[in-house]
């Protein structure tokens, strides 16, 4: 076998091993419980396929400092400086949360993770 072709197949195994790795980070991305307050100014729109996109103005706290109509926040400290205001949700699971948004006395908690992309992502539904 020539110093070529031995490349070549480190190359390709290198390239399925760099696609399984990263296929199996996307999977395994750490979320944390988000709680949302209904109502206020918070908009739900459908992003144009099965998905939601919710923007929502960041709660001043932890939730459970309260949260105003319209806000969201992370169970333990308050969104930081940068961080997304728009929950993004491609499953069929928004259903079960996004009727509860649209009134001022309703919550709903998420598991999300920034996906860096500006959408916190949701993976389920609940605490």
């Amino acid at each position: 076998m020539t110093l070529f072709s031995k490349l070549s197949q480190a190359a390709a195994v290198a390239a399925m091993l760099t696609a399984t790795l990263a296929t199996d980070t996307a999977h395994a991305q750490q979320s944390y419980p988000m709680t949302c307050r209904g109502g206020g100014t918070l908009s739900i729109r459908n992003d144009g396929g099965n998905g939601v996109r919710i923007r929502f103005q960041p709660g001043d706290g932890a939730a459970t400092q309260g949260l105003s109509p319209g806000q969201c926040t992370w169970s333990d400290r308050a969104l930081r400086p940068g961080e997304p205001t728009v929950i993004c949700d491609n499953s069929a699971s928004a259903a079960k949360y996004v009727s509860l948004l649209v009134q001022s006395n309703q919550y709903a908690i998420v598991q999300v993770y920034n996906d860096g992309q500006g959408c916190m992502q949701v993976t389920r539904v609940g605490p």
